[in-house]
């Protein structure tokens, strides 16, 4: 599979490279970000001295298209939009890593993304990349929208309950994440003086993975559950843990090994889905593309949580990005990623 990555020096765009030189059927062989000149990628970042030193260059989409099966765009949300079409023509899968084609309506997108989307024809044909749920749409797919990292750690978790729990309502979920999940920039609040030891909320209610979160949930349960969702950063290198609260009617009668069981029989063929006998610890998952999944269930006060917890750039952004990358060739879902 020969693999073409635009923004590649973007925490995203790292990520997929790191996962790719270590791949066994993938050969990276396009590297494009805001480089003002051609650069070996191991100049730009040392590590990968030996291990891709190709070289990244200012955007050539030609080139692009002439070298790749597949284009993988790391690209900052509204930019995207004006890249598919193109390599979609040339008949080129394309798996996107922003959030332009994660929504099917185009007012809803420019109500969070602040622009009026220019590919309107594209954002239905486009296949929501989280496997767990859409394995089936995505091998056929030629245009792939990665899920968010926040929706990736509530819409797992939550689909099975909602699926098999009448009266599941009002949710709450607590989500903290490493600021990685932001992107490279150049901002004072990113600033490791302002980072480090430090956690703090911010757009509650109104968080541009809210929508996608609810329409993702709508489709596949036919339920709207009222979802209050906080996001937090947190002073941590990578990672999201995501806190769900959900509210038990009266007669509840499911105990945790009833969870434990709906579980398995949504992700039993799931193979980065681990279901835990405890509450998730979040190193356990930096670094990989697995996402573990815990509970506790208070009987008495009709209270159940349950607690996620992904690397924010792997099994959020890159490792997804691969594991869709894998089923789309009809190569095994776990290929470059354990």
């Amino acid at each position: 599979m020969k693999v073409a990555v635009l923004g590649a020096t973007g925490f995203t765009g790292e990520k997929i490279v790191e996962i790719l030189v270590s791949h066994p059927e993938a050969e990276i062989v396009y590297l494009a970000s805001r480089t003002p000149k051609a650069t070996p990628y191991s100049s730009i970042f040392p590590r990968f001295l030996n291990k891709a030193d190709i070289n990244c260059e200012t955007l050539n989409k030609e080139k692009a298209t002439d070298l790749s099966d597949v284009v993988f765009l790391a690209l900052p949300h509204t930019v995207s939009m004006q890249m598919v079409p193109f390599f979609l023509k040339k008949k080129k899968k394309v798996i996107d890593l922003s959030a332009d084609y994660r929504l099917t309506s185009a007012s809803e997108y420019k109500k969070y993304y602040k622009k009026a989307h220019r590919d309107k024809s594209n954002l239905k044909k486009a296949v929501y990349g989280l496997p767990e749920l859409f394995e089936k749409k995505i091998r056929n797919a030629s245009l792939i929208a990665n899920p968010g990292c926040y929706p990736t750690s509530v819409i797992i978790p939550l689909y099975p309950l909602l699926k098999e729990i009448a009266g599941l309502k009002d949710i709450i979920v607590d989500s903290k994440s490493s600021i990685t999940g932001a992107g490279r920039k150049a901002l004072i609040e990113y600033h490791y003086s302002n980072i480090s030891g430090n956690i703090w909320a911010y757009k509650p209610f109104n968080h541009q993975h809210m929508p996608e979160i609810e329409s993702i949930l709508r489709r596949v349960t036919a339920k709207s559950p009222n979802i209050c969702f906080v996001p937090h950063v947190a002073g941590i290198e990578a990672g999201i843990y995501s806190t769900i609260y959900l509210r038990l009617q009266p007669g509840f009668k499911y105990k945790e090994k009833d969870f434990k069981t709906i579980y398995r029989k949504y992700y039993s063929a799931s193979p980065f889905v681990r279901i835990k006998d405890e509450l998730p610890v979040l190193k356990d998952v930096v670094g990989s593309n697995f996402c573990d999944i815990g509970f506790r269930i208070d009987s008495q006060k009709k209270t159940a949580v349950v607690a996620c917890a992904i690397d924010n750039l792997f099994k959020g952004a890159a490792g997804t990005a691969v594991q869709n990358m894998n089923i789309i060739f009809g190569r095994n879902q776990t290929l470059g990623l354990v």
